[in-house]
């Protein structure tokens, strides 16, 4: 019965659609039958109803005496799977931040640390803060144009703030992205501090724009995605710790996919 509506509805002229107010009915069976891009032709872009929450001022000197975020998320991910999903983060993560494959010792080494309580952001913070990472910074590894105009993109759309291109020409690929990522995590936190919320908003707002901008740099099902609203329920569902792990890996990917 869904998809015999679908065929009608698409039978009738764009206008007629909307001018007797079928859309809001019909879309979300367009959406789930034909996909987002189809429904965008059909009825345009829809109004968002999850906006990008005013960017904070990081304190770091009020961050030591807070107390430590508490995640009250009740994930329905079962053990095993939880298993699966942070081997799967921390390969991406490893091959994400430093351009090369993990082999086997390493993987052991990071995964022993998750199971004995370590986080994700926790073992990112090692990974580019260890000397390895430190010789990459000291290569000559310069930004390119298409860095450059994502680096800028992202800083004025997400950080709230604005980079010349003139310093970040002047800059180490690899330090910027640590650079960049730490400065997220910290706006992070603060929204974390401030309301959880604030926090799904902002992950939500930031992955569906960048799927809509950058959509061949994702082939992960719900990466790929542009709604919002689908980004945010699986944030909320999720630990607070996957939702993080899941914005570093995003922009060291679109960070190395850009730099070409």
């Amino acid at each position: 019965m869904k998809k015999i509506l679908i065929v009608l509805m698409m039978s009738l002229s764009i206008s007629s659609v909307q001018a007797e107010g079928w859309s809001d009915k019909v879309r979300p069976y367009v959406e789930q039958y034909l996909g987002e891009e189809i429904a965008v032709k059909l009825f345009g872009e829809k109004e968002q109803s999850i906006k990008l929450p005013e960017i904070p001022v990081v304190n770091k000197d009020a961050k030591s005496t807070r107390p430590e975020f508490v995640d009250k998320t009740k994930s329905k991910i079962s053990k095993d799977k939880m298993e699966k999903a942070d081997l799967s983060f921390l390969f991406e993560v490893y091959e994400s931040a430093r351009r090369v494959k993990p082999n086997d010792n390493d993987i052991a080494k990071w995964m022993n640390v998750i199971t004995q309580g370590g986080s994700r952001e926790g073992v990112y913070r090692a990974l580019v803060l260890d000397n390895t990472y430190a010789a990459m910074e000291n290569y000559d590894s310069p930004m390119t144009d298409s860095g450059i105009k994502f680096a800028q993109y992202y800083v004025s759309s997400f950080m709230d703030k604005n980079i010349s291109k003139d310093s970040l020409e002047k800059t180490n690929f690899y330090t910027l992205k640590r650079v960049l990522v730490e400065q997220t995590l910290e706006i992070l936190d603060e929204l974390l501090f401030k309301d959880v919320n604030l926090f799904y908003d902002w992950y939500a707002v930031f992955s569906a724009e960048v799927a809509k901008k950058y959509p061949t740099y994702f082939t992960n099902k719900i990466r790929i995605s542009t709604s919002r609203e689908r980004h945010r329920k699986w944030a909320e569902f999720v630990p607070v710790q996957h939702v993080k792990s899941e914005v570093i890996i995003k922009l060291h990917k679109l960070f190395n996919a850009t730099n070409q």
